[in-house]
């Protein structure tokens, strides 16, 4: 969604590297609101034996560029090869798409749709 703030428009969406839009992410949401309850919902929801198991303050999140992670943000290897090359996203990447981002957008499945989505939308 898109806000106009007198001449400029300005895009309230938070794209990071691998392209999702953190702004529509449950646990971002939850630590900007400071709801704790529902960073412990989601921790019993999100947890399982195939992602992993969570606690609620390893929801806790700022987004990629910000100073708090979610747990695998700490871990992401898509996160580092930006970090390294100085990208904002992959969008600015000479490689993209790479075979590690489409794999995580594949089983991200409707999350990682839109995530391509967000991305293609950046290169233009």
């Amino acid at each position: 969604m898109a806000v106009s703030t007198g001449h400029m428009v300005e895009d309230e969406r938070l794209i990071v590297f691998c392209g999702l839009d953190c702004s529509k992410c449950p646990a971002y949401i939850a630590t900007k609101e400071n709801d704790a309850a529902r960073l412990a919902e989601l921790s019993e929801k999100w947890s399982n034996y195939s992602f992993g198991i969570f606690t609620p303050q390893d929801l806790v999140c700022d987004g990629c560029h910000g100073p708090r992670l979610f747990k695998w943000c700490c871990e992401c290897a898509i996160r580092d090869c930006c970090f390294d090359r100085g990208f904002k996203t992959c969008a600015e990447c000479e490689e993209y798409p790479c075979d590690r981002l489409s794999e995580l957008w594949e089983k991200f499945g409707e999350a990682g749709a839109a995530s391509k989505a967000n991305l293609d939308g950046l290169r233009g």
